[in-house]
């Protein structure tokens, strides 16, 4: 079969490998100019373990993971430092479970790709026609072409799902939050530390390849272009301009500096749909199921889904219907479980009202007394899916 997948993310380039190696003609097209950088450290867990195992991927993910290192300051409006934060305190699936850069992970899932797959950088689809045999398609650059099927793995604002089940605002859920990221730049030393006010977090870590800034604010659904960046950095500034403490004028301006690496900002958002293939096209990833940076699933549920919608797909010999009944039934259960998991997350993460902050606060005092006590923090720590 002839399968184009749009994106190349994690859940594009996994299903790539998936559909390549049941030995179908795939073809990869990416608006961008080649893998997008930056962004979160992201993490591999429970199901997606196995699934990097059947990738023959899993060691090299192990090998370059990020390892998590002392535990850091948290730290009130003032700067003054009120916690500790652990992050092995975030309890996982497995204790197999790695966190990893998307930049390495996107490196990994490349590689694992058979040299037949045809990838087509800044190229994007224009129409898709669906039919009893397949689907016409169309791309911006005039070219022309028909598929047995269409994935769309291009992330939450996904132009395949908008061409083949409608607009966005039938799916994408508003989840009540905002989150900003910047790669930091060398010319001074930052400290590792999370801020928090209610409603608001303001966090530098070493994410990997050196320092990263992140923003979390809670905040009604805003009206803006997604592509427009400098509105974007506008409304980071608006969301930052609270606190004046500790780091936050050096990284307001690092969020506003138009030459800064890594940026990155959107809703935290999910994607709620009750089918996920209409015809001879599909959606995977966040652009069908996206389950909330809050969750800490997002990674996991693309790499488990790529995977489920390749073997269905060829088990049931390209037959539409039948494949997707019982893709469906295979992940609809755990895509609910991992949408779930962004509910606890989001307590954890950025308190909303000063009292949850100081219960908050005190419970991260608690773990780290134990710690001390050596008594395992995680011991009936923080939920699975909070980081």
């Amino acid at each position: 079969m002839n399968v184009l997948v749009s994106g190349a993310s994690m859940a594009g380039l996994s299903a790539a490998h998936w559909f390549a190696r049941h030995g179908h003609r795939v073809t990869v097209v990416e608006r961008a100019a080649g893998l997008r950088p930056g962004g979160a450290p992201i993490d591999v867990r429970g199901r997606a373990l196995a699934t990097a195992e059947r990738m023959g991927i899993l060691r090299q993910i192990e090998k370059e993971r990020v390892s998590l290192i002392e535990p850091f300051p948290v730290l009130d409006g003032t700067g003054a430092q009120v916690a500790t934060l652990d992050l092995r305190w975030f309890a996982n699936e497995t204790e197999h479970d790695v966190e990893i850069t998307r930049d390495r992970l996107n490196r990994i899932l490349l590689e694992s790709i058979p040299g037949e797959v045809e990838f087509r950088f800044e190229s994007s689809i224009a129409t898709l026609v669906d039919d009893p045999e397949g689907v016409a398609v169309s791309f911006a650059d005039g070219r022309s072409a028909r598929y047995d099927l269409v994935v769309g793995a291009d992330g939450l604002h996904s132009n395949v799902r908008k061409l083949a089940f409608g607009p966005e605002k039938d799916y994408v859920r508003h989840f009540g939050y905002y989150v900003a990221l910047v790669d930091l730049p060398n010319d001074r030393t930052w400290q590792r530390a999370m801020l928090n006010v209610p409603g608001l977090t303001i966090a530098v870590r070493d994410a990997g390849d050196g320092p990263q800034a992140m923003m979390l604010a809670a905040s009604a659904e805003l009206g803006y272009d997604y592509r427009d960046l400098d509105r974007q950095r506008g409304i980071i500034d608006e969301l930052l301009s609270r606190v004046d403490a500790w780091q936050v004028p050096a990284l307001r301006a690092a969020f506003a500096d138009p030459a800064a690496r890594g940026f990155y900002f959107d809703s935290v958002s999910q994607t709620h749909m009750p089918s996920w293939i209409k015809g001879h096209v599909a959606v995977i990833g966040d652009a069908g199921h996206c389950a909330a940076l809050l969750s800490g699933m997002g990674t996991t549920l693309a790499m488990v889904a790529a995977e489920t919608l390749a073997t269905t797909w060829t088990e049931h010999g390209g037959d539409a219907v039948a494949a997707a009944g019982d893709y469906h039934e295979r992940l609809r259960p755990y895509v609910d479980q991992c949408q779930a998991f962004a509910s606890e997350g989001a307590p954890i993460m950025v308190p909303a009202t000063q009292q949850a902050l100081d219960e908050r606060n005190a419970l991260f005092r608690a773990f780290a007394e134990r710690e001390k006590d050596g008594k395992p923090a995680a011991d009936g720590g923080i939920p699975a899916g909070s980081a």
